[in-house]
């Protein structure tokens, strides 16, 4: 009798095999058989799970977006951590966090042209403002505008992804760190315009 197949486990284990690819060399190299090729699979195996490449894609665009709130959620489990710091998880300031960012940017002028996945997109990008109000209340109760505020935090993380992620020499993690916590400040007074 055959071992049982954890299905859900292999095709999490693709979808991580694609976001690598697509970090490492971008969309276009997520072929199925580049990814059935990496895994150790056939192209067989790769389509029983994933009926075409845009499915393949969406798969992998997930598998990061998940894995990007694991890693929020570890780190927000910490108590003692300053709220707004928490945050920075966000940010490409290791390895894995520069290839969720450089998942993103590949996938972003796809959304342009593609309902579901803007609609994806739109969902994460919700998901990370609510994150950012969620700190920023935990930060100061008594913050004023705070939904405007957990925009604008989004905003700053984005921009500082985007510099680290095309110009990593002059945007180490400690640069990233300390641009965000000086914005974090500025979000979190009440006295901000």
């Amino acid at each position: 009798m055959p071992a049982p197949v954890d299905h859900a486990a292999k095709r999490k284990a693709i979808a991580r095999i694609s976001a690598e690819l697509i970090a490492e060399r971008g969309l276009q190299a997520a072929t199925i058989r580049q990814v059935a090729a990496r895994a150790g699979f056939s192209t067989t195996v790769v389509t029983h799970y994933f009926a075409n490449k845009r499915a393949l894609l969406l798969a992998a665009y997930r598998y990061v977006a998940e894995r990007t709130q694991q890693r929020f959620d570890a780190m927000a489990a910490d108590d003692e951590s300053e709220p707004l710091s928490r945050l920075e998880i966000l940010l490409p300031l290791d390895a894995e966090g520069r290839n969720a960012w450089r998942l993103y940017f590949q996938f972003w002028p796809m959304a342009d042209h593609d309902e579901e996945l803007a609609e994806e997109q739109r969902w994460w990008s919700d998901n990370a403002r609510s994150l950012a109000r969620a700190m920023l209340e935990l930060a100061r109760p008594d913050l004023v505008d705070i939904d405007r505020k957990a925009t604008l935090a989004l905003s700053a993380l984005h921009g500082i992804a985007m510099q680290a992620l095309f110009d990593p020499d002059n945007w180490p993690a400690s640069r990233q760190q300390e641009v965000w916590r000086t914005q974090a400040q500025l979000l979190s007074a009440n006295a901000m315009a």
